[in-house]
């Protein structure tokens, strides 16, 4: 079979897209026994990092895509992230760019951990303002 013009470049896009899918991204999960308003818990677990996770940002945006909350850390940097968060509570060694607003009943939200690897969490409140994990 004779090598065509675009069987490198294929070889090529095909490679990076394997090497970017097995990257692993940064777990989020709610911590049993913290699933209710106004501040649910979320753990981050990193699968490079045993230790500690290891992002710069994290934000919650409800479905239509408003921003609810926005921290970073301060200075900017993985340093100071931590295994477990709570929603409004800024931990130390990050701030708050914008809210916290409070979560509402009825409500679709997502919460996205952003660093070297991301991750994301993607949960209901219902009417009584238990918070639930659903598929994104």
């Amino acid at each position: 079979m004779k090598p065509t013009r675009l069987s490198a470049p294929l070889l090529c896009v095909g490679l990076l897209m394997l090497l970017t899918a097995c990257r692993p991204v940064i777990q989020v999960t709610l911590v049993a026994g913290a699933q209710q308003l106004p501040a649910p818990r979320f753990e981050v677990e990193d699968p490079e990092h045993a230790d500690r996770p290891r992002y710069d940002t994290v934000q919650v945006l409800n479905r239509e895509g408003e921003l609810f909350w926005r921290m970073r850390a301060e200075p900017f940097g993985d340093e100071n992230s931590v295994r477990a968060l709570t929603y409004g509570e800024v931990p130390t060694g990050f701030i708050s760019v914008e809210g916290p607003r409070a979560l509402q009943p009825g409500g679709r939200y997502a919460l996205f951990v952003v660093g070297r690897n991301r991750g994301s969490l993607h949960f209901d409140v219902d009417a009584e303002g238990r918070v639930t994990a659903v598929p994104p």
